[in-house]
Formats: C-alpha cells, structure tokens, sequence
C-alpha cells in the first residue's frame, strides 16, 4: 500500500510540474506580446506551482488541489480582464476534474471523498463558465491584441491543457491498471497457495475441485475414459507414533515426490487428506494400474532418511475405471473400497475394484 500512496503522490506532483512549466510558456508569450500584469502572474505562479509539487502529497492533497484551481481560476479571470479573452485559459480547468478522484487514495471517510469529487468537479466547470462567458461580460480589456495574436494564444492554451489532460488521465488510469493487475496476482497467488498443499507440492482437495471444473468439460467432449485411483501409506499412524510427526512428514514429501517423478505428465496426483493420496488418469485402467504399480514398487524399494536412519515404508492403492468423468464420485468410492479390500489383504499392493481379492 505504501508503494501505492507513493505512486500517486508522485502522479501529483507531476501534475503541477505540468502547471508549471505551461505557466512559463504563456510568460514567454505574455513577454512577446508586451501584456501587462500577466507576467508577473505567470512568474509568481510558476513559483507556486514548483512549491506545491514539492509539497504535494496524499496528507496535504487537499490545499495543493484547491491552490491549483485557485490559481488557474484567477489566471482565466486576469486573462479576460487583460485581453478581453480568456484565449482558452480555463481549459486547464478541466484538468482538474480527472486528479479529484486522487481523494480516493487518502485516508478521508467515503463520505468526504464522495462530497469532494462532486465538489471538485461543479468547481471547475463553474469556473470554466464563468471565466468563459460572464467575466468579459463584465470588465473593459485593457489591451488589444491583433487576431493572429489571440488565435496563436489560444491554440497554444488549449494544446498545452489538452496535453495535459491526455497525461494526467493516462497516468491516473495507469496507475488504476497497475492496481488491479497487482490485485489479480495476488488473487492468483492466493488461489495458487490455496489449492497447493504446502508439505508435498501436489495439488489438495480445493485444487482438485478446480481442476475438474476446468477439465470436466474437455473430457466430456472427448468421452474420454478416466482411471482414479487411491493410495494410502501403510501403517503411517505407527509410524508417527514411533518416529515422530516431523519423521512422517517427510514421507509424505518424499511420496509426493515419487508421484511426480515416475507418473506420466498426463496423470495428476493429489494429496486427498493425511497420509492419503488420489490419482487421477485421463487413460484406461491397464495403462494406469501398470504406472501405479510402478510407483508401488519405487515406494518399497526408496527409504527416507532420518537422523541417520534409513526409513522404509510402503504403499496399498485401490483403482476404479468403470467409465467417464460424469461418473468420476462413484470411481473414487469404488477405488476407496478397493483400498479398504487391498489393506485387508496385507498391504503394499496395486488392488482394482473388479479384481477385489
């Protein structure tokens, strides 16, 4: 968030950079044309300007806002009492409107915020109205500039503020985009961290939720046949009991890594609760049952070390394939029953639910 305020401040402080150096633009001009007090405005402007940029932050976003408008107020109305036009001063006015919105980024209540927006942008376009048609309306020009004068002026105004008005909004809404793609990895990151079990590096039971959701559909189309299987360590409750929850956890990483070390990139393993293990095979069940008794028979024959002990432990798997990804809860339970059948029998083995011994 801090990176955030500090972003925006510096957006602010562009933005009366811009003032700034369009105010000794309009000196030179004032200079060439020999206009009386507009110099000197522009000077003591420029002056303010550089301070309030130097000044400007989220705290005192407020007063550096309402100075700029003053002083872009004021600078039509003298324009109009020096020239008898405002030569598209008041545009700068409008400038304003899309930095009103920077209130959002302080600490002001929403309340505030709402009220100063709507404040900021009646203000400016009062200003513009007022400066625009009331002002010459109402006061004698003391100079009378030639018509090529007053349209370069002018042209030069209006290009200086609509140059303006394109940076400030681009920035403003870069700053907007930057935001939200932040957010959005954060997001993903968050979602990522979520479906990842953090000990084993394989997907968890929120992963595999999403990951059907994204592949249900292109396996429906497909009609293709799909193989889950369930695998649990042997004993793993001895085990803890024995070495210690620290010593079981590094078999648990040590099986999750054998899962994605020896299944074929297609098969996707997942840590389905504790010390039980779901696969899921977009392939038929002769083809899966042979990757996963390749994977019993990498279990049996690793260990894992452990305060200078070398831990050997095993693995029971139950497989179903009876059928497409519409019937993928009925796989998973008939491959929890051929589990149960397979830890009956002895353990440490590859056991299919139509070949229940």
């Amino acid at each position: 968030m801090d990176g955030i305020r500090k972003n925006v401040e510096q957006q602010i402080r562009w933005m009366c950079i811009g003032f700034a150096v369009t105010s000794g633009v309009n000196l030179i001009v004032s200079l060439l044309l020999h206009l009386s007090y507009l110099p000197t405005y522009y000077i003591i402007a420029a002056l303010i300007y550089l301070i309030n940029a130097r000044a400007a932050n989220l705290r005192r976003f407020v007063p550096v806002y309402l100075l700029c408008w003053m002083l872009i107020a004021v600078q039509s109305c003298l324009t109009v009492y020096v020239l008898g036009d405002d030569c598209g001063i008041q545009m700068y006015l409008l400038v304003l409107i899309i930095p009103s919105s920077y209130i959002r980024f302080t600490d002001a209540s929403f309340r505030t915020q709402r009220f100063f927006q709507v404040t900021a942008c009646c203000l400016c376009i009062i200003g513009y109205l007022v400066s625009d048609e009331l002002v010459d309306h109402l006061l004698d020009p003391l100079t009378i500039i030639d018509d090529r004068s007053e349209i370069f002026f002018t042209l030069l105004n209006v290009t200086g503020s609509l140059t303006l008005l394109g940076l400030t909004s681009s920035i403003f809404v870069r700053n907007y985009q930057n935001i939200f793609l932040k957010l959005l990895d954060q997001s993903d990151q968050l979602t990522a961290e979520a479906e990842q079990d953090a000990l084993t590096g394989l997907k968890n039971r929120r992963g595999f939720e999403h990951f059907l959701a994204k592949l249900t559909p292109v396996w429906e189309k497909k009609e293709q046949a799909v193989t889950v299987a369930l695998g649990d360590v042997d004993f793993f409750k001895n085990f803890n009991d024995t070495y210690g929850h620290d010593a079981g956890d590094s078999v648990l990483k040590h099986l999750g890594f054998l899962a994605m070390d020896i299944l074929p990139p297609e098969a996707i393993a997942f840590r389905w609760g504790g010390e039980e293990f779901l696969f899921l095979f977009p392939m038929p069940l002769k083809e899966s049952a042979a990757c996963l008794e390749q994977l019993r028979a990498a279990v049996a024959q690793n260990s894992v070390s452990w305060e200078n002990e070398e831990l050997r432990f095993t693995i029971t798997i139950g497989v179903s394939s009876q059928g497409t990804i519409a019937t993928l809860k009925h796989l998973i339970q008939e491959a929890d029953q051929a589990l149960y059948k397979g830890k009956e029998a002895g353990r440490n083995r590859v056991v299919r639910y139509e070949e229940q011994p």
